[in-house]
C-alpha cells in the first residue's frame, strides 16, 4: 500500500511541475515513472500492470462509443491508410539495420508505422474534438491499424488460432442483448455504470483474449458496437473519471520502462527521426485526397507517436525468441520519447498550424474539399457557434421569435441531424484560423459563442474582432476560464450558463 501512495505521490508532484511550466501533465506522469526507476522503486510485483490494463482498455471503449460504424465506410482514407502504411515501412526496411530474420524485419518495419492509440484518444478527448471531421478520420486511421497490429501480433504465436478464434463469430449476437440489458437499468445511473464497464471488460476484452486477440481491440469494437446505445455519449462521460485514475498507472509503468544510456538514446533518437517522414507523408497524402491543409494538419499531429501496440508485439516475439532484448529497449525508448514530444506539440497544435498557416494552404488541391466550411452567414443577423445543448437552445428560442439565425459546429453528425430538420446549420471549426479569415459576416449583428472550451472561446473571440466583426459578441460559457480575458480578447457579454439557466426558471415562476 506505501509504494502505492509514493508512486501516486511523485506522479502528483511531477505533473504539477509539469502544469506549471505549460507542459501537457501526462508527460509528468511518465517522467515520474522514469524517476522511480533511477531510485529503485519499480513496480517488481507488477501492482501497476492490472489497473493499467484497465484504463486503457476503459479508454478505448469509451471512445469506441462515440464512434459509429458507419464512419469505416470510406474508402479514401483506406487508401490513405495503405499507401501510408506501404511507403513509410519500404523507408524504414531501407534505413534501419537489426540483426534479426528477414522476414521478422520487415514486420517489425510495419509494427513502427503504428500510431498510440491512447496517446492520440486522449489528447483528441480532453481538446473536446473526438467528434469533429479530424477527430473522427484520426480514430478511423488508428483501429485500421490497431487491426494491423492483431495480425502482427498473431503473426508469430501460430496457436492463437485456436478453435477459440471462431467464437468471435458469436459476438454480434451478444449485441442486441447487451443493448436491452443496458436500456433496462438507465432509471439507475450506478447501475447502468458498473455494467457498463462489465460489459466493456467481461463482454469486451476479456472475450477478444479469450478467442487469442487483445483486449485493447476488443473493448474498442464493443464500444463502437454500442455507439448507436441512445445514452452513449454520458455513459461515456461517466466512465472519464475512472479510466483517468487507471491510465495514470498505464503511464508510470510505461515511464518506468524507461532504460536510458548513452547507447539506447542514441539509437532511439535515431528511430524517433523517422516520425518526420511518417508525419510528412501522411500529410501530402491526405492533402492528395482533398481534405483541407488544417484538417490534415490536426490528422497528422495526432498521430504523430508510435504505438504502444508496438511494445506488445515486440514483447511477445522477445518471448518467442526472434528478437533480442537490446531492440525492445531501443523502441521502448523511442515510444516513449515520442510520447512526451507527441503529448506537447498537440498540446499546441492549433498555434503551431496559426504559425505554418500561410505556407500550407498553398499546398491544399484545388478542389472541393470534403471538409469544405461556408464563407459567408448569408442573411442571418445571429450567429451561433457550438449547436450543443445551450446552443440549440438559444438557436430555438431565436427562430420562434423570427430573427435570423445560422447555427455552426464541428460535429458533422450534429450538423446532419439538424439539417435534416430543416435548420440552418453547417461545418465549421471555431479554431480554423482559415473559417475566420474567409467567413463574410454580412448582416450579422451578434456572434453567439457557445463552445465547451474556454481555449476555443477565447479563441474565436479574437479572431472574429481580427478579421474586422464590429457586432456584438455573447459568450454563455459552462467553463472555468477567466472572464476579464474574454472580455480583453473582445466579448461584450459573459454569462454563466447554470446562472442563466436559473434566472430563467425563476422568471418563469414568477411569471
Amino acid at each position: 500500500m506505501e509504494i502505492i501512495l509514493v508512486w501516486m505521490t511523485g506522479a502528483l508532484i511531477c505533473g504539477q511541475i509539469f502544469r506549471l511550466l505549460s507542459l501537457p501533465i501526462l508527460v509528468g506522469f511518465i517522467f515520474s515513472g522514469y524517476i522511480f526507476s533511477v531510485f529503485d522503486l519499480n513496480d517488481t510485483n507488477s501492482i501497476l500492470s492490472i489497473p493499467a490494463e484497465i484504463g486503457v482498455e476503459l479508454l478505448l471503449f469509451s471512445i469506441g462509443l462515440k464512434i459509429k460504424p458507419s464512419y469505416f465506410l470510406n474508402l479514401d482514407i483506406i487508401s490513405v491508410f495503405f499507401i501510408h502504411i506501404g511507403v513509410l515501412t519500404l523507408i524504414l526496411f531501407l534505413f534501419l539495420t537489426y540483426d534479426v530474420n528477414i522476414l521478422i524485419f520487415f514486420m517489425l518495419c510495419i509494427s513502427l508505422t503504428l500510431s498510440s492509440t491512447v496517446i492520440a484518444s486522449k489528447v483528441l478527448d480532453d481538446r473536446k474534438e473526438l467528434k469533429t471531421f479530424h477527430g473522427r478520420i484520426s480514430i478511423i486511421i488508428l483501429i485500421f491499424q490497431d487491426i494491423l497490429a492483431l495480425i502482427l501480433l498473431t503473426s508469430i504465436e501460430v496457436d492463437k488460432f485456436s478453435s477459440n478464434f471462431f467464437l468471435i463469430f458469436l459476438f454480434p449476437f451478444f449485441i442486441p442483448i447487451l443493448l436491452y440489458f443496458l436500456s433496462n437499468l438507465r432509471s439507475n445511473k450506478e447501475l447502468e455504470l458498473i455494467a457498463a464497464i462489465i460489459i466493456a471488460l467481461f463482454f469486451g476484452a476479456e472475450f477478444f483474449k479469450f478467442t487469442g486477440l487483445t483486449g485493447e481491440i476488443g473493448a474498442l469494437i464493443m464500444g463502437i458496437c454500442l455507439s448507436n446505445y441512445k445514452h452513449a455519449d454520458k455513459l461515456s462521460e461517466k466512465i472519464w473519471g475512472l479510466r483517468e485514475i487507471l491510465l495514470l498507472a498505464f503511464f508510470i509503468s510505461l515511464g518506468m520502462e524507461l532504460k536510458i544510456d548513452s547507447y539506447v538514446l542514441k539509437h532511439a533518437l535515431f528511430l524517433l527521426s523517422f516520425l518526420i517522414f511518417k508525419t510528412v507523408i501522411l500529410f501530402f497524402l491526405l492533402l492528395a485526397f482533398k481534405l483541407r491543409s488544417y484538417t490534415a494538419f490536426l490528422i497528422t499531429i495526432s498521430l504523430s507517436t508510435y504505438s504502444e501496440f508496438s511494445l506488445i508485439i515486440l514483447s511477445s516475439w522477445l518471448d518467442a525468441g526472434v528478437i533480442n532484448s537490446e531492440i525492445l529497449t531501443i523502441v521502448t525508448c523511442s515510444v516513449c520519447l515520442s510520447f512526451i514530444i507527441g503529448s506537447i506539440i498537440n498540446n499546441y497544435v492549433h498555434e503551431i498550424y496559426v504559425y505554418f498557416e500561410k505556407y500550407l494552404v498553398v499546398l491544399e488541391r484545388k478542389t472541393h474539399h470534403p471538409d469544405e466550411e461556408p464563407h459567408t452567414c448569408g442573411e442571418a443577423q445571429v450567429m451561433i457557434f457550438g449547436m450543443g445543448r445551450i446552443g440549440s437552445s438559444i438557436f430555438q428560442n431565436l427562430q420562434e421569435k423570427n430573427i435570423k439565425v445560422v447555427g455552426f459546429d464541428a460535429d458533422t453528425d450534429l450538423v446532419k441531424k439538424y439539417l435534416k430538420n430543416g435548420k440552418r446549420v453547417a461545418f465549421a471549426d471555431a479554431e480554423d484560423p482559415g473559417f475566420w479569415s474567409k467567413l463574410r459576416f454580412g448582416k450579422l449583428k451578434t456572434i453567439i459563442l457557445s463552445l465547451p472550451e474556454f481555449h476555443s472561446q477565447n479563441w474565436s473571440t479574437k479572431q472574429a474582432r481580427k478579421y474586422g466583426f464590429k457586432g456584438k459578441i455573447i459568450v454563455p460559457t459552462t467553463t472555468k476560464g477567466d472572464p476579464n480575458i474574454l472580455r480583453n480578447s473582445g466579448a461584450d457579454e459573459i454569462y454563466d450558463a447554470y446562472d442563466a439557466a436559473g434566472i430563467g426558471v425563476s422568471e418563469k415562476l414568477i411569471k
